[in-house]
């Protein structure tokens, strides 16, 4: 950064395909070789997180009743696992017996199987589903 600035922009074609291909200005300021594209549904945004690995995981929960302890069970989870490099993470109550939460993450971080990780998260009270895989 130069001059007090914060962010740069540039407007740049988008196009079909599977390759992000940054100005070199950017590129040389990120240092990471992948980037996780995500797209926010309800609003059309799309964010991009470089990452150093080409995997990425997608976590989804499934919430039948959002308990109190919701959100430190699932810290504490995270902490015990050593997750603590979460790119992305949103969560949507659509009724007072249906919520979702999800998280994108590197996985090379955890401590833990991912089969460990998806049983403990398994344990959260409330918890109706979880789904954890890989970006494709």
């Amino acid at each position: 950064m130069t001059n007090g600035e914060t962010t740069r922009a540039r407007v740049l074609a988008i196009e079909k395909g599977d390759k992000i291909t940054l100005p070199s200005e950017f590129f040389e300021e990120i240092g990471k070789s992948h980037g996780l594209a995500i797209l926010i549904l309800k609003d059309k945004n799309v964010k991009i997180y470089p990452v150093d690995s080409k995997r990425v995981l997608y976590l989804k929960l499934e919430i039948e009743k959002l308990s109190k302890s919701f959100l430190e069970e699932l810290t504490l989870i995270f902490e015990e696992s050593h997750l603590e490099d979460i790119l992305f993470t949103s969560g949507i109550c659509q009724s007072t017996n249906k919520c979702y939460y999800e998280c994108y993450f590197t996985p090379d971080q955890l401590n833990i199987s991912e089969t460990e990780f998806e049983d403990k998260l398994k344990g959260i009270t409330g918890i109706q589903k979880v789904i954890l895989k890989a970006v494709e």
